[in-house]
């Protein structure tokens, strides 16, 4: 531990009053020491309980017992990188992605606080700050996935769709970068990639069924909307259609709950609609060789009968609340800072 963090350790324990055990338990917890500091209650919450109180009662809870766990930090295991990157595919039903990183437990947070992107900061992020966003980073990928993998059983039951793939940030491990949160951006502080949304490649032999397909996928996203990471909105998913017969690109799938949907310019553009819920965007122009050698994370394949599993959503701790618009049928701008240039 660094000079830093344990000065950080040793303010939150002299304002929250905590003993040397109860600083093991917030640590086996998870906890860091900024997010205990937040949960100290004001003079007008006389109904919370002390930081440290709230603490053994919560390790208690985990654990069935007021003893700390040893909780030396594991030793950093190098990323795996099992996707090639000229366009390879790897198939595994019950761990279908490239890496599994280790992601920290996540804290039980005052649902008073909020989680926040960008605090207006002039000091540069401390090393905290930066394992908390990673954290988030990581969170949110996983989230991703458990979507991909939901959505992908769900459409399996539509006998067009003969495969299923996943590709973009989600499918492969993230990559450091300085991001666009203002904190970070200042300081030239680089952190793991933000994955911004999930893209989906979908092959079917027959496109008359998007609305079923768009059905189906809204049950597998069903699955993924109370999970301790957040949940995952239907325009966070790019869907790209695919004819699984010539392999040609035909368009995405539609958001709109109607096609075409009145008043929406995204339907005056020449094409689109055609096929209903196939959407075609203006001066767009797909790029072949761009998505041939982009990584993908195979979630099924009907001629070979592979399929992977669904998601096992781990944790049940209280739950991060995301800042997301809520789904009406789609919105005014379609594209996401994920999206990829195919």
């Amino acid at each position: 531990m660094n000079r830093q963090k344990e000065d950080a350790w040793r303010e939150a324990k002299r304002r929250c009053r905590l003993n040397d055990e109860e600083v093991r338990m917030a640590k086996a917890l998870g906890f860091q020491p900024k997010s205990l500091i937040k949960n100290i209650p004001s003079p007008s919450q006389p109904w919370k309980a002390a930081v440290n109180e709230w603490v053994r009662s919560l390790y208690e809870k985990k654990t069935g017992s007021g003893k700390p766990l040893n909780t030396a930090e594991p030793k950093a295991q190098p990323a795996l990188t099992l996707v090639p990157q000229n366009g390879g595919e790897r198939r595994n039903a019950d761990d279908p992605w490239p890496d599994h990183p280790q992601i920290a437990d996540l804290p039980p947070l005052d649902l008073d606080v909020d989680v926040a992107f960008d605090e207006v900061d002039f000091e540069p992020p401390s090393e905290n700050d930066i394992d908390e966003q990673e954290g988030l980073m990581l969170r949110r990928q996983r989230l991703f996935r458990w979507a991909a993998q939901a959505i992908s059983v769900a459409v399996s039951e539509i006998a067009e769709v003969e495969k299923v793939a996943a590709f973009g940030a989600v499918a492969q491990p993230l990559e450091t970068e300085v991001p666009r949160f203002r904190a970070f951006r200042r300081h030239h502080i680089a952190i793991l990639h933000e994955c911004a949304d999930l893209d989906l490649a979908i092959w079917m032999n027959d496109l008359s069924r998007l609305r079923d397909l768009k059905n189906a996928m809204a049950r597998g996203l069903a699955l993924v909307q109370n999970t301790p990471y957040g949940g995952v909105a239907h325009h966070q998913v790019d869907v790209h259609l695919f004819d699984s017969s010539t392999g040609q690109y035909r368009g995405r799938l539609c958001i709109f709950g109607k096609c075409p949907k009145p008043q929406k310019l995204q339907c005056l553009v020449p094409g689109c609609g055609a096929q209903p819920f196939l959407q075609q965007l203006d001066n767009y122009h797909f790029k072949s060789s761009f998505f041939a050698a982009a990584p993908k994370v195979i979630l099924f394949e009907r001629p070979t009968g592979f399929l992977a599993r669904p998601p096992r959503i781990e944790g049940n701790q209280r739950q991060i609340k995301w800042t997301q618009p809520q789904y009406d049928g789609g919105t005014e701008q379609d594209f996401t800072g994920d999206d990829l240039p195919f």
